[in-house]
């Protein structure tokens, strides 16, 4: 009993404190929810009119029951749920045109086959039965996969077309509810006075409530409006003795149905699996609608929606209530705002909204004479107008041309040969639209030669002063996305017109950084071969760094192919660079001198002086010589030596905080190592291991202390020596910041 009594308790404050916490009026989410109750029911009536037409009348009753049902149920479980409360749950706009669509397809099938009316109302209400199911199903998939945030990424033109389609379906269907039979020039022709006078006053009812919704109140003044006309015409219509063709037919009352109840009697099940393009078209509609009405509440509440959650909750609804009549039902976004227009601020206004209905419905009350036809007709028109104001409305500069004229041709075509084909053509239209505006994306995204970004080598000054000299020779390029056939070619042109043709005998360079890209078609593999075959004819000398597996064997082929069908593939961007630099070195013999110790000291000489680079590698360095993978020294060990490296190459790593270690440099001969830690008195940085058979001149503390006292002038040399050297790798970081940036 106590654990019941918590448990009430917190559904209790669950319902009647708003985000916040803080508590409420209940008599003021009272009225915020009759007054959505209200609006709702007018909602049902109107949409209820719509689908079950002049061949249809004989399943008004039950549609109305179902639609009314649904809305009570729905809102009820929303309230309890919802993540965006106060909510309130209806037909909704777009998905109620294809309903019509729907019933009317099935309908007209059924009367062609020679079926009764009332045939042709039970199969139409069969087949939105079996749409609400798997609507239902679809949308509980989609929130119990977490699938709801994917949905967000429909082409706007696709969703937008399909809006407009609903929205002009629900003007012609408003029109037609207040005519009494279908807009056409013909019809219209034909049409007796009373029909033009009811079609008339229902365009005046939009004309007045689309001048109510620009004013500042026109959350409010709608139902005023609603209630107001409707109070206004059943005045006259009495005082006139008017009322056959004025208000729904057969409706004497709200009749309960289950679809297993109408299964009983002679169903032709081939009709209904016929309808299935607009069974599927209606899903699809509904997934669409429900994503743009949870989005609009979010902007409406300033919060933030779990997509999924209302997914689960929609799904379940729709997926349950079409067992007792239950038709398919969603967020009703306008008499939610309406709620928070009169100040409710917590789930008990959606509750008290759905529990009005639930008596509604219970009751059995006969709410088919309360509101004439052409105000039912006018609230529809109005709302069709809505919808297409919500899908073509933009302000200049905010959606392309080409953005437009897709829209409005899926429109066109979904209100001329229905939603399947409407579907195809977006889905068509959309993918069409992505390559053609992807290929205009840059693949690459920057590049740079080897003037402005250095490699992770470090070499002697003559070495690095003659890449320095020949840089334009190396190119580096970054790619970015997804490469296909047509970004593809234009990548191929885009190289050619860069690099362009270089001097007789002049290799050149290109490094293509594909760590980025994240992915190839097999189209685009031909764009790649061509690169190579004019690489081949220019002297061009190709190195793909950082690519995945997969897209490296799609551009370069099999690993045991000769070169790589003209590409050499490395691990990294540096490996490549590296790698460039060595070929552009040995082409102009500019590499190592075979003696590399005497090119050390030849080194020192040209810094320090012949004299004092003698004294300095005689009295004052160790010489040690480094076999190949040993270590020179480790990270964390005291920095109490500076070493110059006279021949081979050493590689610098760094051991991160999980023990995992990472080569960030590599220095090749007449370069130093360690010489920040030693002036700081700080720990190594890094590990330093010998890359190849190497020659190490090393100075350590105590040495280095006799030589500032017996030889002042030396020191100062070799001080300034160092710092020109540290000078030269702050240049070489900047411009290597500047490059990347």
């Amino acid at each position: 009993m106590v654990a019941s009594h918590d448990r009430l308790t917190v559904l209790w404050r669950r319902l009647t404190r708003d985000a916040r916490g803080a508590p409420t009026s209940l008599w003021r989410e009272a009225l915020a929810g009759g007054v959505g109750a209200i609006i709702l029911l007018a909602y049902c009536l109107s949409f209820a009119a719509l689908i079950f037409d002049t061949g249809l009348h004989g399943g008004l009753a039950a549609g109305l029951w179902g639609l009314l049902l649904a809305t009570a149920a729905a809102t009820i479980i929303a309230a309890i749920g919802t993540t965006l409360p106060p909510q309130l749950q209806g037909p909704r706009n777009p998905v109620v045109a294809v309903m019509s669509v729907l019933a009317g397809v099935v309908a007209a099938d059924v009367t062609a086959a020679g079926g009764t009316a009332e045939a042709a109302a039970n199969h139409a209400l069969l087949a939105l039965a079996g749409a609400t199911w798997l609507t239902g199903l679809t949308l509980l998939a989609i929130g119990y996969f977490r699938l709801g945030q994917l949905v967000r990424f429909i082409p706007f033109p696709v969703i937008a077309g399909f809006l407009g389609a609903s929205g002009t379906l629900l003007v012609l269907g408003g029109i037609k509810v207040a005519l009494g039979r279908a807009p056409t020039p013909a019809a219209l022709l034909a049409a007796t006075h009373g029909e033009l006078l009811r079609l008339a006053i229902a365009l005046g009812f939009t004309a007045t409530a689309m001048m109510v919704a620009r004013t500042r109140f026109s959350a409010r003044s709608l139902p005023v409006l609603l209630v107001a006309a409707t109070l206004a015409l059943q005045v006259v219509l009495r005082l006139a003795g008017a009322g056959n063709g004025w208000y729904l037919a057969d409706v004497s009352g709200l009749m309960a149905w289950s679809p297993l109840a109408l299964s009983a009697s002679p169903v032709d099940w081939m009709i209904l699996a016929g309808a299935a393009p607009e069974i599927l078209s209606l899903v699809g509609v509904a997934v669409i609608a429900l994503l743009l009405d949870v989005t609009s509440r979010e902007v409406q509440l300033g919060a933030s929606a779990d997509m999924d959650r209302e997914f689960r909750l929609s799904g379940l609804a729709n997926l349950v209530l079409p067992f007792g009549g239950g038709l398919h039902t969603g967020l009703a976004v306008a008499p939610s705002r309406m709620i928070d227009s009169l100040h409710g601020r917590t789930r008990a206004s959606g509750l008290f909204g759905g529990l009005i209905l639930a008596l509604v419905v219970v009751a059995g009350l006969d709410i088919g004479h309360l509101v004439p036809m052409p105000i039912l007709g006018g609230l529809i028109v109005y709302l069709g107008l809505g919808i297409l104001s919500d899908a073509f409305q933009r302000k200049a500069g905010e959606r392309s041309h080409t953005d437009l004229a897709l829209s409005l041709a899926i429109m066109v075509t979904i209100v001329r040969f229905g939603y399947l084909t409407g579907v195809i053509l977006g889905l068509v239209g959309a993918c069409i639209l992505f390559a053609v505006r992807y290929s205009r994306i840059e693949a690459i995204k920057r590049h740079v030669t080897r003037r402005e970004l250095t490699s992770p080598v470090e070499r002697a000054p003559e070495l690095s002063r003659r890449i320095l000299d020949e840089g334009h020779r190396i190119r580096i390029l970054w790619l970015a996305g997804y490469i296909f056939f047509g970004s593809s070619n234009r990548l191929y042109e885009e190289i050619k017109r860069s690099v362009g043709h270089g001097k007789a005998g002049e290799r050149r360079w290109i490094v293509m950084d594909l760590s980025a890209v994240t992915g190839i078609d097999s189209s685009a593999h031909l764009s790649f071969m061509k690169l190579a075959a004019w690489a081949r004819d220019a002297s061009v000398e190709i190195a793909l760094a950082g690519a995945s597996p997969q897209i490296e064997a799609r551009i370069a082929g099999a690993p045991d192919r000769e070169a790589r069908q003209g590409f050499h593939v490395f691990h990294t961007r540096g490996e490549a660079l590296e790698w460039c630099e060595e070929q552009l070195l040995a082409q102009a013999a500019c590499g190592a001198p075979a003696d590399t110790v005497s090119a050390f000291v030849d080194w020192l000489a040209r810094e320090l002086g012949a004299d004092a680079a003698r004294r300095l590698v005689s009295v004052y360095l160790q010489r040690r010589p480094i076999a190949a993978h040993a270590v020179v020294c480790s990270q964390g060990e005291p920095s109490d030596t500076i070493d110059f490296i006279a021949a081979g190459s050493v590689s610098v790593a760094i051991r991160d905080g999980e023990g995992r270690s990472f080569r960030v440099r590599r220095l090749a001969s007449r370069t130093i190592i360690g010489e920040m830690g030693f002036f700081r008195g700080s720990a190594r940085a890094a590990t330093v291991t010998a890359a190849e058979p190497s020659v190490v001149y090393a100075l350590a503390r105590a040495d280095y202390d006799r030589l500032a006292r017996e030889e002042p002038a030396l020191a100062k040399a070799l001080l300034e020596f160092v710092v020109r050297a540290l000078a030269d790798r702050l240049d070489l970081a900047n411009r290597e910041a500047s490059a990347l940036m």
